[in-house]
């Protein structure tokens, strides 16, 4: 199961083929006001909910930072609203580094970076920054959607040319990771 790394530049290869240090950002350094390349306006909101959260200020009630929501027989202006049980509407913080499932020059290109190494145990990898963090991280594939619904695995379906395979560990300050020699190898320096 490879997976791959587009880096920003070219001599990042060497520490991730001969093992060296680096650092790992939280989620909401991704975060943007608009979608462009890795940068996206939703990073790091968790939204789980039949409907969409903020849409409920159209009807006076404001909804942030909240797990666990229940409301029910809500009617506004006369109008039965849907239901909302176990709503999620909240920001979580965490680490991530991001993967892509395939080799391609376009993703790399749209991206705007210079190199890519294949990762050759991706499970070795998280083990071993498990250890160096404290705590197990998450991988998976992210999925896409068209609905209002997020969280570090789910994006909108506007950031699924990425093809992107995430880990994530829930703390909330950046860190500095020692990779071991062997955990990638060169696949492109792009032009």
């Amino acid at each position: 199961m490879h997976k791959y790394l587009y880096l920003t530049k070219a001599q990042w290869v060497d520490t991730w083929v001969n093992g060296g240090s680096i650092p790992i950002a939280l989620a909401s350094s991704y975060l943007s006001d608009i979608r462009d390349g890795i940068m996206t306006p939703d990073e790091n909101l968790i939204h789980e909910s039949n409907i969409p959260i903020p849409s409920l200020q159209q009807h006076g009630i404001h909804i942030e930072n909240t797990r666990n929501i229940t409301i029910t027989g809500f009617i506004s202006n006369g109008i039965r609203q849907p239901d909302i049980l176990h709503a999620n509407y909240y920001k979580e913080d965490g680490l991530i580094l991001s993967f892509c499932n395939s080799f391609n020059r376009e993703i790399a290109k749209r991206m705007g970076k210079e190199a890519c190494v294949r990762i050759l145990n991706i499970e070795k990898l998280r083990k071993s920054i498990d250890k160096q963090i404290g705590c197990k991280g998450i991988m998976k594939d992210c999925e896409y959607t068209s609905s209002h619904n997020r969280n570090h695995f789910l994006k909108h379906e506007s950031d699924a040319w990425q093809d992107e395979y995430r880990m994530f560990w829930r703390t909330t300050r950046e860190r500095w990771v020692v990779l071991p020699e062997g955990t990638a190898e060169l696949v492109a320096i792009f032009e």
